[in-house]
């Protein structure tokens, strides 16, 4: 699952992580880049593709559980990170279980480990993955290029898929993201750059998916933490 990496100086201008890294074998999950590489965000869902996407049911406590489970690391300057799991209802996703994997983090690092007990998980209770969230412990709140690469590999797999970053000691403190499809998830497939800092073409690549196909509930969250 995805690593991590931050050095990043603020909103407008964020810059870009380490190569990509697709969920594999172990893939990094977040990450905050430093250089001055912009990775454009679409300020609105103008991506023309929202109108085909399941709504996700994402429960609300989701964000300060995870902040209150990541506080320790945070603390510390540690990244955390964790999937989000649910089921599809035929007409949409329900976000039901928050896993937090085995992991080992640095202050812009957080690699999963031990990933077959993952899918074993989620074997185990039918669950399927709709998204990721992680910290960026002092960064603000963006999409860098490894969580770009990253998140590409989630969307591929699953349109609705979404990425939650949450930066506790910024405002705002968490964002909700996704892709543009059009132009920005083909843009990162076709992306070949190979070393860790890289920019990206000055389209909207990322924009909000809160303001488009998810959607936050006040429903019951499990937390599964396999640490």
């Amino acid at each position: 699952m995805p690593q991590s990496h931050h050095h990043h100086h603020h909103r407008s201008q964020p810059s870009n992580g380490p190569s990509p890294s697709y969920p594999t074998q172990p893939s990094p999950i977040g990450s905050t880049g430093s250089g001055s590489d912009r990775i454009t965000k679409a300020d609105s869902q103008a991506d023309g593709s929202v109108g085909e996407l399941k709504t996700v049911n994402l429960p609300r406590d989701c964000l300060p559980r995870f902040l209150s489970i990541a506080a320790a690391n945070t603390a510390r300057n540690r990244e955390t990170c964790g999937l989000l799991l649910g089921k599809d209802k035929g007409h949409k996703f329900v976000v039901s279980t928050m896993l937090i994997p085995k992991q080992r983090a640095t202050s812009d690092t957080c690699t999963m480990e031990e990933e077959e007990l993952v899918l074993a998980f989620q074997e185990e209770r039918n669950l399927i993955t709709l998204g990721w969230i992680h910290t960026h412990p002092t960064q603000s709140c963006f999409m860098s290029s490894v969580d770009l690469h990253t998140h590409c590999g989630f969307q591929r797999m699953l349109p609705e898929s979404f990425a939650v970053v949450c930066a506790p000691t910024s405002t705002p403190n968490f964002g909700i993201f996704r892709l543009t499809d059009p132009p920005g998830l083909q843009t990162i497939l076709d992306c070949k750059a190979k070393e860790a800092f890289h920019p990206h073409p000055d389209v909207p690549i990322y924009t909000d998916a809160d303001k488009g196909h998810v959607v936050m509930k006040d429903m019951s969250l499990e937390i599964v933490d396999l640490r």
